[in-house]
């Protein structure tokens, strides 16, 4: 079997996100976020996204998404949507958008 060629192949894109909230948050704060993401997105468009939580940082309530390149606007809008955690209510802010995970880390050291 022959390997796909690359333009066949998804390009990802990474979303690093922060949680504004008045109190912290659980540890299972990444499995609502999906969650709720896909309650936006419905399965279906949550499953062409490509949607994978890819870290998650409890103390500075900033995470990393993986998705797919053509749905980043969609991903971005669906976490601005995103209003209660729980029964916490939260802004979700985008901090950025990379497609190398390394270079993340300018979004997240601020």
């Amino acid at each position: 079997m022959r390997p796909l060629l690359p333009t066949l192949k998804e390009r990802k894109r990474y979303v690093v996100y922060q949680i504004l909230t008045s109190k912290p948050l659980g540890k299972d704060v990444s499995r609502m976020i999906l969650h709720r993401l896909t309650d936006i997105l419905g399965v279906f468009g949550a499953a062409e996204a490509g949607l994978l939580q890819v870290s998650y940082d409890t103390t500075k309530q900033q995470g990393i998404l993986r998705t797919d390149n053509k749905h980043v606007n969609k991903v971005k809008a669906a976490l601005t949507m995103v209003t209660h955690i729980g029964k916490t209510r939260v802004l979700i802010q985008t901090k950025g958008v990379s497609g190398i995970l390394a270079k993340t880390k300018r979004f997240t050291e601020e």
